[in-house]
């Protein structure tokens, strides 16, 4: 009996002693991948309003993004999380003749770079769950190069536009090392998904 209660006693210390290292964990390095982000609904928009005032029309060559990094610090609150999030988005086109053989007569190539600082709240905060919703707003930094191969013309353009990122729903699972997804809208996608480390 006592080597049973001796068993239990460890096991429980162990136990909280696991869970007072978890909530200890005040910083986490995120990765992910998202889908449909606001770059991406801008571009098909731009390029849908493209076909009706121009002679030719894109046709997409590669997409990428967008792939986010992110960095959250917790509060003295451990339900309160704030950070920051640097996000990429790659967008390359051919630039085709709208009618006829669709010849391809240029190329276009577009990069996206987000910078948003962040705040997430905790809804649900355990040792290996937690649900949350995440706000971020910043700074989208854009870099074009359209070039036309009849005049071996290269156009430049670089601009700065408003981004955000709401998450309205966000859940994690697993411990130190935590599989994430999101759902909402901005910058990061409707969806996006990805791994979390917690330190």
């Amino acid at each position: 009996m006592k080597k049973i209660l001796a068993m239990v006693a460890v096991t429980l210390m162990t136990a909280v002693s696991a869970q007072a290292q978890n909530e200890n964990l005040r910083h986490e390095l995120s990765l992910s991948y998202g889908f449909a982000s606001t770059t991406q609904w801008g571009e098909g928009l731009g390029e849908g309003i493209s076909l009706i005032f121009s002679d030719t029309q894109y046709d997409d060559d590669f997409v990428l993004g967008p792939i986010s990094a992110e960095y959250f610090y917790h509060c003295d609150d451990p339900r309160l999380a704030v950070g920051g999030i640097v996000s990429y988005s790659k967008w390359d086109s051919d630039v085709q003749k709208k009618s006829g053989s669709h010849e391809k007569v240029g190329e276009r190539k577009r990069n996206y770079i987000a910078v948003m600082p962040a705040i997430k709240w905790y809804w649900i905060n355990k040792n290996s769950f937690g649900l949350y919703s995440k706000g971020a707003i910043g700074a989208a930094f854009l870099n074009s190069t359209e070039k036309k191969f009849a005049t071996n013309e290269s156009k430049d353009e670089n601009s700065t536009h408003l981004m955000v990122q709401l998450s309205l729903i966000g859940a994690e699972f697993g411990r130190q090392i935590r599989g994430f997804a999101e759902l909402g809208v901005g910058e990061q996608g409707v969806i996006l998904a990805g791994l979390r480390y917690k330190f």
